[in-house]
């Protein structure tokens, strides 16, 4: 036994609000954390425990399955003699690179990032308020543009490099139009790491693009970002909607024109909350053992 705190199994789950199946599922299964013993065979827990469970149950909220967490939790500890995060110093340091239109620290920074942190929380936290800084400046166009234009390449390559390592069954993405093409990549690349095989074709895709592509590749499941756009533009994708078999995850600010039918699921605005709820209505259906 040791001096510091510790805890049976019972008193540990009511601690941690984890019950004591799913303790000896993490502990038996998938090897993420091993309890001490007595004697007598006995497990206990002490607090290094407890700080371990609330990262484990960190990355299960950011979306990922519960068979990566042993690797994402390696990972941050390589890193856990780090400064604190500041996401302040971290945008201005973004900004700065892009006014030099610098790409090769543009890119280091992206890849810092996104080796650090899940795309989720790395978006909210520090992409997104940098693109919001930029489009307030309409004089600042261009570099918004150049922005949009070396992160869309990013998270385009890592989705590709991602898809040829993920097995099983396919989720098409698509968006409804050419501006809501970064927030689904978003989505997409965060998807593919927490084990989806992503497929996406472009933006310039139709209704009927997609019942083609769907004769073509053996979709599980479609994810459309619907975009605000006019009558004229919305009334196809409407249509197409109203007829689909295919379970579809509709995202997006203009989820509320989408039809309430069986085959779709509208998701919040929130790329974790999307990513956490596609694969919690998906189970075990998403990555098999």
């Amino acid at each position: 036994m040791t001096d510091a705190a510790t805890y049976p199994i019972r008193e540990f789950a009511r601690l941690t609000g984890v019950n004591p199946v799913t303790l000896r599922a993490w502990e038996r299964r998938y090897g993420i954390i091993t309890p001490m013993r007595t004697h007598k065979g006995h497990r206990f827990y002490t607090d290094d425990h407890i700080e371990r469970v609330n990262n484990i149950r960190y990355w299960l909220d950011q979306g990922y399955p519960i068979r990566q967490v042993k690797l994402l939790l390696s990972k941050a500890a390589i890193s856990s003699t780090a400064p604190e995060d500041n996401w302040q110093a971290q945008q201005q340091e973004l900004m700065e690179q892009i006014a030099q239109l610098d790409n090769a620290q543009i890119d280091d920074l992206l890849n810092r990032g996104l080796a650090s942190y899940p795309i989720s929380v790395y978006y909210d936290s520090c992409l997104m308020p940098v693109l919001e800084h930029l489009r307030a400046n309409h004089q600042q166009k261009m570099l918004t543009d150049a922005f949009t234009f070396i992160l869309r390449r990013k998270l385009l390559t890592l989705i590709q490099q991602q898809s040829r390592h993920n097995d099983g069954p396919k989720l098409l993405m698509v968006p409804s139009h050419p501006d809501a093409e970064l927030e689904l990549l978003i989505s997409g690349y965060a998807l593919g790491s927490a084990g989806v095989k992503v497929e996406y074709f472009g933006v310039n895709m139709s209704p009927n693009d997609i019942q083609i592509i769907s004769q073509i590749v053996p979709l599980s499941w479609i994810w459309l970002q619907m975009h605000p756009a006019n009558a004229d533009q919305r009334q196809p994708w409407l249509e197409y909607l109203n007829s689909v078999v295919l379970p579809h995850f509709v995202t997006g600010a203009d989820i509320d024109s989408c039809p309430e039918q069986p085959a779709i699921t509208r998701l919040p605005d929130s790329t974790a909350n999307q990513v956490q709820l596609f694969i919690a209505s998906l189970g075990e259906n998403l990555c098999p053992d």
